[in-house]
């Protein structure tokens, strides 16, 4: 069985949306994921970087909220 997992991009410029599609198990794949990879390195990587830095935070949000 083959997971779903599907994007899509819509907008340009400043106004863009992102519409992700999956199932119980990617969301829970994802969701590992999230456990091995090390924030404190990538926030501290993303230091001058204010915008990437809160979307890594975004990022570590979204992928929390999937294990749930």
């Amino acid at each position: 069985m083959q997971a779903l997992f599907d994007y899509k991009l819509n907008g340009n410029g400043d106004a863009i949306r992102l519409d992700i599609s999956l199932d119980s198990v990617s969301a829970k794949a994802l969701a590992r994921l999230d456990r091995h990879i090390n924030w404190s390195d990538i926030l501290k990587l993303t230091e001058n970087d204010p915008e990437a830095a809160n979307a890594a935070e975004r990022l570590h949000t979204v992928l929390q909220h999937l294990a749930q």
